[in-house]
Parts: structure tokens; sequence; C-alpha cells
């Protein structure tokens, strides 16, 4: 029997075959998963569900035998055999989790104990500590000089890094077994991705909990150093010599990948019944706006005397990060501790069902922040250097950044003392331009908007802490160095000024498309106003700009919660006029110049706010009347242009036939030269408004009003004659110049004015929210608009008296007036500073895991499609193709994919919230 009838074989009896050349018949995890397709697996799924028990049955026995033999490998064909379990319980076990009517059934044959064995050990426990132990199996995963006496299993670190200072050699065979082996972990815990969004949190991962709380000690600080001194201490570059990506593969990116899937996977799980999250719904779908620094110190008002209380004190320092002071300590049973003698009860209580982020949370050592730090950093600029070469596509630019941001969130998360770490340190601003790269780079992707969300999620954690923004008034000077798509042209300024300015591009360039993010940017601006410092002149302008867009009534009355977003500018300039007046001279201006925008909110009312839109409205319908009458007249225009062309040449060719050429060319030459010239000032006569567009109806500063008919001149005769029947002829008349013989360009649009507002009730947005006078007087008074309006009432008199007196010639000397005048005795008392730090919601957290399982699931279409063909429910998948999803059933094709996941919007349901779209690129089989 040749090769081919031996895989033919496998393929007919892979149900039923438990002979010794079962074990040997696939040679390699594509033969796996193309001979035993996905109808092949439900068939026998729902129809000959015995078979598939026996079959799980036979392998897992198998793999047991295998695994605690002591003298494995015992033959040469062991390791074949412990790869093809692997690779068949990975191609088994999605289709198992997929079928709802097998809930009962996987119960009783995983997690149901053997009533006819005398030890209670249950098969799933059996089988997945199996699978730990593959992961430190010597002459698998494990290389075969390092075995010890007693057991074929030795608990060792994979890496150098983090626990671990004694390197262990390794091959290409051990990696690729620990990628196969690490395949079949992420997906017996995947369960979680056939489980609904809305009961996600509500419903146990039997799984996922057992590897996180019932794992031993020793193999749960192996399994977690592994994991994160693999991915940390992958340097892409290799060598640094160009185009070697394109020369040779690179396997170990996928390895890494798996590490940071898992890692994530079971760091990011908590028990049902012990996590505690935000489950009030925030105003305005603000995950972000839980206040306080849960410190029982006095609240300090100056912000440059606010002690550090908050932190906690260093930990002893000790010669192993793992297992010195913190984990002498750790109980038998890393799920209960005891509180420390300064809690509040000091009773025994569950503090953590999860020994993964217990663990990770005891890192002390700068050491080790700096190698976890240099390695993040290592991945994470990796895109920004492979789009910033001076030879395109010479620097490899990896897919595992989305992850490695997650990791580099959870760590923050978790271990405080790391995020102490980053903030002392200037590493805090290389995390800062990294995530306002990514925010900017992908600001207008829908399949990357995730990865947007995270990045200003990230802002807005680090921002609620006091260092952070003293850390960003420090100067920029590597901006000349970024890309050039994310490089703000002619910049001098510090990180404050590039957080600033790149907050209002990532507002004003995607109108509307992140306002689920406003609140998260704003915010960040609020937490860091009051320690800023030397303001430039565009920040200080964007910021101001920032206010009167989303001070404009359109934006205002469009939607229930966005006059919050009013306030927190508010805030912002209050911190930064009440701490740091003296040091921001340039803002100081910028605010004097625009107090017409205060006033006016200052004395907004909703007959007011109603009237302006309406305005607007018809300002924007006469603009596109005047638009469609211009279209109209160029092609009536385009009509008689293009005959008297043709009898031009006409002429033309009956001249040069007839010798008298050089007046008929003229005269072609007088008609073409018209037609040009009017086709160029249509050109200079496009106006386009301005591109900072949060609002659903336009604020008046960007708002363009469109030329009046009578501006486009009179018709020619030829023109009107070919003007549809009863279409108004265009000419000038006295009335429409003013006393100056100019154009009255505002007549139409001021004169729907004196038609009051809609006296009914009235949507403004798109949401169909009704604004109110019960609404308006809920929140306008409580507007912190007074140091404000009290700074410009003082400041703006003395400014224009200054102007009107000595006539400056530059803006230097007011802002030197500004610099030398005082405001003691007149601004109101300073109002402590408020944080509003980033809070994890039900909602939130569904969304982080559904934005980790879809990058899960885009990672694996390049690498064989483990829950390819699968029913998903956690999330949506959409393909950029239709055909596409006839092609998932085949597990082998390739795809290039995207996937964004992320909270939609103030009122979205658990399962939208949890939704992601997957966008293929490509496909090939």
């Amino acid at each position: 029997m040749g090769i081919t009838d031996s895989k033919l074989a496998f393929r007919k009896g892979v149900f039923r075959l438990f002979e010794e050349r079962f074990w040997l018949l696939p040679e390699s995890v594509d033969d796996v998963f193309s001979l035993v397709g996905a109808s092949d697996i439900r068939r026998v799924r729902d129809q000959a569900r015995e078979n598939l028990e026996t079959l799980l049955e036979k392998i897992v026995d198998r793999l047991i035998t295998l695994l605690y033999d002591p003298a494995f490998p015992s033959s040469s064909t062991a390791t074949l055999q412990v790869l093809n379990c692997v690779r068949v319980l990975t191609r088994l076990m999605p289709f198992i989790y997929e079928s709802e009517e097998l809930v009962e059934w996987e119960d009783r044959l995983f997690w149901t104990a053997d009533e006819s064995s005398k030890e209670d050990r249950e098969d799933a426990k059996e089988g997945e500590v199996s699978v730990l132990d593959l992961l430190f199996l010597v002459g698998f995963t494990i290389p075969s000089t390092i075995a010890t006496d007693t057991s074929r299993i030795n608990h060792v670190i994979w890496e150098t890094g983090v626990g671990s200072s004694t390197p262990i050699t390794s091959s290409k065979e051990c990696d690729s077994n620990r990628t196969e082996t690490l395949r079949l972990l992420i997906v017996l815990l995947s369960k979680s991705m056939y489980t609904q969004p809305s009961v996600v949190l509500a419903k146990e991962n039997r799984w996922t909990h057992h590897v996180v709380a019932r794992t031993e000690r020793k193999v749960v600080l192996a399994l977690l150093c592994s994991l994160l001194n693999t991915a940390v201490k992958y340097n892409p570059l290799g060598w640094g010599v160009p185009y070697n990506h394109v020369v040779f593969s690179d396997p170990r990116e996928l390895l890494v990948t798996l590490c940071l899937q898992n890692l994530l996977v079971l760091l990011d799980y908590h028990s049902p019944g012990h996590a505690h999250y935000q489950t009030d719904a925030l105003p305005h779908a603000i995950p972000v706006v839980a206040s306080g620094s849960g410190s029982t110190t006095p609240s300090i008002q100056d912000p440059e005397k606010r002690a550090l209380a908050e932190r906690e004190r260093p930990a002893t320092t000790g010669t192993d990060p793992l297992t010195a002071v913190e984990f002498a300590e750790v109980p038998s049973s890393p799920i209960t501790e005891q509180k420390p003698s300064g809690s509040k009860d000091g009773k025994e209580t569950t503090v953590q069902d999860n020994a993964f982020r217990y663990y990770l949370s005891k890192l002390h050592r700068a050491q080790d922040f700096q190698f976890l730090m240099d390695g993040i950093y290592r991945i994470l600029s990796n895109p920004m250097q492979a789009n910033n070469t001076y030879l395109p596509g010479s620097t490899k630019q990896v897919r595992c950044h989305v992850e490695m941001m997650m990791l580099c969130w959870k760590l923050l998360e978790i271990n405080k003392r790391f995020r102490n770490y980053l903030l002392e340190t200037d590493r805090v601003l290389d995390v800062l331009v990294v995530l306002l790269y990514y925010a900017l780079e992908y600001k207008l992707n829908a399949a990357q908007i995730g990865l947007v969300r995270m990045c200003a999620f990230i802002l807005q954690t680090l921002s609620s802490d006091r260092a952070f923004g003293v850390k960003l008034n420090k100067v920029f000077d590597g901006h000349s160095s970024l890309p050039p798509n994310v490089r703000i042209q002619a910049f001098h300024g510090s990180y404050a000024d590039f957080l600033i300015i790149s907050i209002y591009i990532l507002i004003a360039t995607t109108r509307g498309s992140l306002s689920t993010l406003y609140p998260a940017l704003l915010l960040t601006i609020t937490n860091v106003s009051p320690y800023l410092k030397n303001l430039s002149v565009v920040s200080s302008n964007k910021l101001v700009s920032l206010f009167g867009s989303f001070s404009a009534p359109g934006f205002i009355l469009a939607d229930e919660g966005n006059h919050r977003l009013v306030e927190y500018l508010l805030e912002a300039f209050d911190y930064v006029i009440q701490y740091q007046y003296a040091d921001n001279s340039h803002f100081i201006y910028a605010v004097i110049r625009s107090h017409g925008k205060f006033e006016d909110l200052h004395n907004f009312t909703l007959a007011k706010g109603l009237a302006e839109v309406e305005r607007l409205r018809l300002a924007k319908e006469e603009k596109r009347r005047l638009a469609q009458l211009a279209a109209e007249q160029l092609k009536i225009q385009a009509t008689g242009d293009a005959a008297e062309d043709g009898a031009a040449r006409s002429l033309l060719s009956h001249a040069e036939s007839s010798g008298d050429g050089n007046l008929a060319a003229a005269s072609a030459a007088e008609s073409l030269d018209e037609k040009t010239a009017l086709a160029r000032a249509d050109d200079n006569d496009d106006q386009h408004a301005g591109p900072l567009s949060p609002n659903i109806v336009t604020s008046p500063t960007y708002l363009e009003a469109g030329r009046p008919q009578e501006d486009l001149g009179p018709l020619s005769e030829k023109a009107r004659g070919k003007l549809p029947e009863n279409a108004p002829a265009r000419t000038f008349s006295s009335s429409s110049l003013n006393s100056n013989g100019t154009t009255d360009v505002r007549r139409r649009s001021t004169s729907s004015l004196l038609v009051p507002p809609h006296q009914g009730v009235v949507a403004v947005g798109k949401n169909g929210f009704v604004p109110t006078e019960d609404w308006v007087a809920t929140w306008h008074p409580n507007l912190p608009l007074g140091t404000t309006l009290t700074l410009c009432q003082h400041l703006v008199p003395q400014v224009e008296d200054l102007c009107s007196t000595q006539s400056p010639t530059t803006d230097g000397q007011v802002l030197e007036f500004l610099r030398a005048a005082t405001l003691v005795g007149i601004l109101p008392h300073p109002r402590p500073v408020h944080v509003r730090r980033f809070v994890w919601g039900e909602a939130l957290v569904i969304w982080f895991r559904s934005l980790l399982w879809g990058q899960a699931y885009v990672a694996s279409l390049s690498s064989f499609g483990v829950w390819n063909g699968t029913y998903i429910r956690l999330f949506q998948i959409k393909h950029a193709n239709p055909m596409l999803a006839a092609q998932q059933a085949h597990g082998h094709s390739h795809l290039q994919s995207h996937v964004g996941a992320g909270v939609h919007g103030a009122h979205d349901n658990s399962a939208q919230v949890g939704s992601a779209q997957v966008g293929a690129a490509q496909a090939s089989s």
C-alpha cells in the first residue's frame, strides 16, 4: 500500500481504527487537517457519537501512556505518535465545543469521575494536565540533555529572563513541538468562543478554570515564565540584514504568537462570582468616569505638592523574582491567602482565583521590568520601523503587535510596580509614542478599530497618574524620526503638545467614526492638564478649537450626553488656568481671543440652540441647491461648447484645405481658450469645509456658505434657450446688491432666521434624541465656566486697551503682558484635582475578550485555521468576499485578515459589544 492509499485509509477509518498504524499514518499536521474534513467530524458527532467518544478515550490513553513512559522516547516513532495525538485532538475539539447538544455529553465524558476507577480522577483534568506536562517533556519540548533521574518531565523555563538566568539549549524540533502543543492548549481553552457574549462572564469555562486555579504551583510558575520570556525575548530583525525575511522563513513568530495568546487567555480569565466589575450604567457610554484614587490620604489641591501616598512601597528585593519573599509566603493553594494587617477586615478571604494573575502581580525587580519593557517595545515599535525605512519592505513587520499591546495593558493593570517603573522612567514616553502611532495609523481602518480603542483606554489609564502628566513636559526631540504618515509638520514642542495635537487629529479627521472614544481621549487631556507647562501655540489653539466644536449647539443638542465632553474640556481649562497660569501664556492668549465662544455657552438656551441649528440646516440646503444649479449650468454650457468646438474644427479643416488657415486657427483657439478659462475659474471657486466636524450639524466656525445664484453671472442667450421649461432665468437685479454695489451673500440664509424655531418636539441628532428645557436645566447651570469667564472678564479689556494704545506689532508683547499679569484674588478658589480613572465594566470585559479571541481566530487562518468552519458565537465574522464563507470548510485556507472589536455605543447590548469583524482580503488554498 502506497503513501496515498495509507492516508486514504486513515481518512476512512479515523473514527474506528485503533491499530498501531493509526498513530503513524499522518506525517504532518497538514495531513490531519486536510484528510479529516469538517463534514466528516460533524457526521460522526451527530450520527455515531459512540465512535467519537471511543476515539477520544483512546487518544487520551495513548497520550498518557507515551507521556509518562520513563524511557520516552522509547522508539523512533514515539514522538510522531505524540504529535498525532495532539493533532487529532486539535482538529476534533472545536467541533465538540460548537454543538449545544453536546454540553451534557461533554460534561459526562470529560468532567465526571470514572466510577469504575478507585481513583477520583477526571478524564478532562487528566488530559489537560497531560498537555501542560507535554510542554516540559524531555526529548519532546525540552532538550534531552537536561533529563532527570526520576521523571522525563522537567519543569524548567524555556528562555532566560524573568525567573531564570540559566539558558537551556533548544532546537527547531523542540520549537516545532512547542508550537503544536500550544496550539492544542489554546484550542482546549477556546470554549468561550462558542458562548454567547451575554452569558460569557456568567458561564464558567471549566477548561480554563482548571488551568488557572487547580494547577500545581511549580507548573504555573514554569509555564508563566516560559510563555512570558519566549514572547518578550523575540527579535524579529534577527541579524538586521535587509530583506532577510524574504529569503528565510521565521517559524518562531508563530510560536511567539501562540505564547502570547495562551498567556493572555490565562491572565484574562475570572471565575464567575470572583470578578468585580463596574455594573452600573455609566453616562454617555463612558467606561472611564470612575473617580478617586481609592486612597485614604486627604485631598491635596496643589498638584505639584501632591504626595505619592497611593503608590505601594517597593517590595523587598530578593534573588529570584518568583521564588523570593513574595512566593515564600504563598499558601499551598494559590487561590486563597490572608489579607495583610493593613486591610480593613484582616480576614481570610478568596482574593485570587487566578494563579497566573497572582504570580505576575508579584514581580518587583527593576531588571525584570527593564527586560519586559525592552521586549515589549521591540515588538510594538517594529511596525514603525518597517514603515520608516529607505528601502521599502526591507524590514520584517510582525503580526503579533496587537497581542503584545494587550500584554502591556495587562501588565499595567495587574502589576502596580511595573506601572510605577514606567512612570518613574522615560519608558512611559516610548509607550505614549507607540500608542499614538497606532491610533493615528489605523484611525480610518474599520478592521483595526479594536486596536485604536485599546490605545485610547491605555492612554487614559496612564493619564490618571501625576507622574505621567509631569513627564509630558519633556521636549520631544525624536519627533523627526517618526514615520511620515504620523509626523506633524513643523513640529517643535513637548510630548504634551504631541499628545494634544494627535488627539485633535483623531477627532477632526475621522468625522465621528471614533465618537465612542471621545470621552477617553478628552479625559486623558483633563487628567494631565493640571501639570502641563509651556503649551505651544498650535496645541493651545487646537484645544480651543476642540472646545468650539464640542460646544456648538448642533453637537450639544444631538445626544443626551454630549454636554459632558464640554464639561471635561472646561475642567481641563480650569486646571491649566488655576495651577499653571504663569507657564502657559500661549494658552491664555488663545482663550482670550476666543472669549466669545465661552460667553455664547454661558448664555446658551434651548431656543437659541435650536435657532442656530435651523440656520445651519437652511444654509446647507441653500448651498446644496446652488451647487446643483451650478452643475446644471456647466452641463448646458459644456453641451453648447462642444457644438461650437465641432463647428470651429470644421471651419479650421475647411480653411486649411482652402488656404486660409491662419484666421480659422485663431478663431478656434480663442473658442477653446474661453472654455479652458471657465473650467479653471470653476475649479478655483470650489470650497471645502474645515476638517473638524465631530458634530452631526456642522459648527458655525467651519460652515462655509455657498455662493448665491447671482454670483454665477448671467446666462448667455444660447444657454437660456437650452434651459428646461419653466426654469427661472438668472439675471442681475438691483435688489441683489447692497449699498456698496456688492452682492448680498447672506440675504437668503439670514432671512430664514425671521421664522421662529420649531415650537413642537424636534430631534436634532441622528439618534432621535429630543432635547428639552428640563434636560438643559440639569447640566447647563453646572458647567464649570466660572474660572474661564472670570479670566476673560478681567483680561480681555486690558488686552484690548493694550492693543489700542500701544499698537503692538507682534504677539510677543501681548504674551509678555499676560505673563506679568496676576490673578491673585481674582480667580475663584482652585478646585481639587479630580482624576477620572479607567474602570473595567462588564461590557468592556466582554469587548476585550472578544477582541482577544478574534485576534486568535484571525491569526489561526494563516496556519491551518483550527476554528475555521465552526460556529463562533462570541463575535461575528465578516469576510470581504462572500465566496470565502464557502471556503471556510477547508481548514487549510490561508486568509490575510484583520479583526476589529469594540464597544459600539452608549446603549449597545452585550451581543453588540462582543462582536468582532473579520475582513478577509485574499484567499488561497
